[in-house]
């Protein structure tokens, strides 16, 4: 199986209807978080921001409770988070600049080997850089070069032979990382690249043939990884809708996509379908712009973050509860940008980092 194929979910987990999210842990942060990734158990998080550092976290240790939050910290959280995160290393994101001496660069991007052997970050330069995890942990390895400004978005192929990459230079850019050259460029975003995610798949194929792209004008394109030259399908943005979106996720199965808008909603666009949206999803009018989306386990259940709240959307209500408000929301975040959410397989445990990814917009840490 593909490493990073995603592995059938485990008898009952799929079939669940609904979940009941505590917040627990707090993984204490001094500047905004742009990114964040983990490996393929969660054992290792990783996270990176404005600060120039990238920070590995011990999951499993946070979550058997080895480190308590202080008063003062718990004082700013709700009563349930009382874990806090055990970091177990550290290390300068620095970039090259023209001197040839090393700087430090915000962390735009992450995304980490399955197994943690190497990870990938986003600089403000444009270089993305390869570092080495499991051994010598922290050693630059190499610095690819092609983009002109800082990199948004960055996502390891599912074979992780391959690596793309988004920018505010408007450039997605497939990387083979065997020789570690640029092997395609995506051409068709007239903005900054926001979101790139890869279709799903629980098949035994190492290749995932369907690319999804969304920029800050609210673009979102398909592209077929097959067909080098083929141009992409566009999912069109809805009438009266803002031209704008930072966050786009597919659904468990990969046959739909949705897209957080500006004007508190999310739109639901199904492939086969057209180019239009199949529905949309009204949240409040206070709750503010859609940051950051993630699907479930149970592929109903869709988390959305939002300036106000996170919230988790039922998709699928029962008859008897389709008049009632759909959505519940998860104490914890309130009143600043969410960069990142992260679930795991099973979706027993979910990660959100507040951060503005260096747009305007303002953030709790």
């Amino acid at each position: 199986r593909s490493p990073r194929a995603r592995a059938p979910v485990a008898a009952g987990y799929g079939a669940c209807r609904a979940y009941d999210i505590l917040p627990t842990m707090a993984f204490i942060n001094p500047h905004q978080i742009h990114a964040a990734a983990a490996v393929a158990n969660a054992r290792w998080v990783f996270t990176g921001g404005e600060d120039g550092y990238v920070k590995r976290w011990d999951f499993n240790a946070t979550v058997n409770g080895k480190q308590l939050l202080t008063l003062g910290q718990r004082h700013a959280h709700v009563d349930s988070v009382a874990k806090a995160g055990v970091m177990a290393a550290y290390w300068d994101h620095s970039d090259v600049n023209d001197a040839g001496a090393d700087v430090l660069s915000p962390v735009y991007s992450l995304d980490v080997h399955s197994q943690a052997a190497w990870l990938v970050s986003g600089m403000r330069s444009g270089a993305i850089g390869l570092w080495s995890v499991r051994y010598d942990e922290g050693r630059r390895i190499e610095l690819l070069r092609k983009h002109k400004k800082p990199v948004s978005v960055l996502r390891i192929s599912p074979d992780e032979f391959g690596l793309v990459s988004g920018s505010w230079d408007r450039a997605v850019l497939y990387w083979d990382l065997n020789v570690g050259r640029l092997a395609r460029a995506f051409s068709g975003h007239t903005s900054q690249i926001s979101s790139v995610e890869f279709q799903p798949t629980n098949t035994e194929s190492r290749a995932t043939p369907l690319l999804l792209t969304a920029s800050i004008d609210g673009q979102c394109l398909l592209w077929d990884m097959r067909a080098p030259h083929a141009l992409p399908q566009h999912f069109l943005l809805p009438k009266k809708t803002p031209p704008w979106a930072t966050s786009a996720c597919w659904s468990r199965d990969g046959r739909r996509v949705y897209v957080g808008r500006r004007n508190n909603s999310v739109d639901e666009y199904e492939l086969g379908m057209g180019p239009q949206p199949t529905r949309t999803l009204k949240l409040p009018m206070n709750s503010g712009p859609v940051t950051a989306l993630a699907m479930m386990g149970n592929g109903r259940s869709l988390i959305c973050a939002s300036t106000d709240n996170v919230r988790m959307w039922d998709l699928e209500p029962p008859p008897d509860r389709r008049a009632a408000v759909p959505f519940q929301i998860i104490p914890g975040h309130h009143g600043g940008s969410i960069s990142s959410i992260l679930v795991d397989e099973t979706s027993r445990y979910m990660l959100t980092t507040s951060g503005n990814r260096g747009w305007d917009g303002s953030s709790n840490n």
